[in-house]
């Protein structure tokens, strides 16, 4: 018999179950569709490719180390570093991982974030074990690198995909409103910045359309695998158009290219890669414009976030912080080493680009949200000026009353002799003589005197 039998009540050994197969559901379930996307897609390049064996076994042990990278866990090939890994594959963990979350909370009803922290640890824990067992078997990455890097790429999916599903809402009503403001603008900052990046990376890839079309090997199944690691590397590439448009730029090996300073060098040859110019332009400052246009768009955006315009630039503030923070981390994601030869490294120089996004985004945003938003009205206050304005006023105002009654007096003073000299003229008529009126009683006696 139990000593608290009201909790015993409570308790449904079937919920609990249930919360336990989701838990299991949601941390192991993206290990596995994980690995077989790998699998699926090693066995795609390597049966199309020119010449090239093909193995049961030869496929599952590559695709062991093809899960660390998807997860930007730094690769040890043959004695060749490989850091600079393609963003693609972590962003579809990152979706994958984020549903598996989202679906867990929704089937153990969580109510409250603070329920969420155990579908987070359990997804961080189980792939942190996953990548340390992947690690020490295959001996192709680091140890520590196998098992905190994609801990931490699948703890923050889980966290983005419990967001999307607004278990976070209780945490975002305790911030301050205009923080909030601030973090959906600079979502939109972040789609600027990286469609920018976009336009640049399309604007050299149809430069160099002739190169592009060289690079594409006469086979089919050669061509095909190029195709499919440019469309793997296509986020890099992007993100490339982005620290490019910003200032930091683009390093490969020897290339340096930045709209102020271009130094040409070798390049391999990857399709995606001819975006890259061959030699610098007078008129590439000119892309300056466009993260300047971002930050406006920001500041645009937030321009009816407050009636006050210095708590619109605390907004403006929590905007450029995220967009600067998202282009950090993805930058650390995009480059990396490429093995020892002459392309080492590909470098985003993801902290020059973070400080240039929070710059762009801060100081156009705030100038843009000062003048185009509403401000507001505020009485007037009163300080020492104004004090010694009113003095003045009030001693005016009084001296002009003081000399009023004195122009007063003045005046009846000189009034009263031309009143004195019309008014013997109308007294005569009006009164009767003194005497008359003294004269009048002894007149009322007269009757009685005649009587007697």
């Amino acid at each position: 018999m139990s000593l608290y039998p009201d909790l015993d009540e409570d308790l449904d050994p079937d919920l609990e179950r249930g919360r336990v197969r989701a838990l299991l559901v949601a941390s192991a379930g993206p290990l596995f569709m994980g690995y077989a996307g790998v699998v699926v897609l090693l066995t795609l390049v390597i049966s199309v490719a020119t010449k090239a064996e093909i193995t049961t076994a030869s496929v599952l042990s590559a695709a062991l180390p093809g899960w660390l990278g998807a997860y930007q866990v730094p690769l040890d090939l043959g004695g060749h570093d490989l850091g600079a890994l393609p963003l693609l594959p972590t962003l579809l963990v990152v979706l994958l991982v984020g549903r598996a979350a989202g679906n867990a909370a929704d089937r153990m009803e969580i109510t409250s974030a603070r329920d969420t922290v155990s579908i987070v640890g359990a997804i961080a824990v189980t792939h942190a074990i996953a990548g340390g067992v992947i690690a020490g078997a295959t001996s192709s990455a680091a140890f520590l690198d196998g098992m905190l890097v994609p801990a931490v790429v699948s703890a923050l999916a889980a966290i983005i995909g419990l967001a999307r599903r607004g278990y976070f809402e209780e945490l975002i009503e305790r911030v301050d409103e205009l923080v909030v403001h601030g973090l959906r603008a600079g979502l939109i900052g972040l789609a600027a910045v990286l469609g920018i990046g976009a336009l640049i990376f399309l604007l050299g890839l149809s430069m160099s359309f002739m190169t592009v079309k060289a690079l594409f090997s006469p086979g089919i199944g050669d061509s095909v695998g190029m195709f499919l690691l440019s469309v793997l590397y296509l986020p890099n590439a992007v993100l490339g158009g982005t620290a490019f448009a910003a200032g930091p730029g683009v390093t490969i090996g020897s290339l340096t290219a930045t709209p102020l300073h271009f130094s040409g060098g070798p390049l391999p040859g990857v399709p995606i890669l001819a975006a890259l110019p061959e030699s610098g332009a007078p008129w590439w400052p000119l892309v300056f414009v466009l993260p300047l246009a971002a930050g406006a768009l920001v500041g645009w955006v937030l321009r009816n976030s407050s009636e006050d315009p210095i708590a619109r630039l605390r907004a403006v503030g929590a905007a450029a912080v995220v967009v600067a923070a998202s282009c950090v981390v993805l930058g650390l994601g995009s480059g990396g080493r490429l093995a020892n030869g002459v392309f080492n490294p590909l470098n985003m120089h993801p902290w020059s680009l973070g400080m240039a996004m929070l710059l762009w985004i801060a100081l156009p945003g705030a100038v843009v949200t000062w003048w185009a938003g509403a401000r507001l009205v505020l009485a007037p206050s009163r300080g020492l000026l104004d004090d010694s304005d009113d003095s003045d006023d009030f001693t005016v105002a009084e001296a002009a009353a003081e000399e009023a009654p004195e122009e007063e007096t003045d005046t009846a003073e000189e009034e009263p002799p031309a009143a004195e000299q019309e008014q013997p003229d109308e007294e005569p008529a009006e009164q009767p003589p003194a005497e008359t009126a003294e004269q009048s009683p002894d007149r009322a006696d007269l009757p009685d005197e005649i009587d007697k």
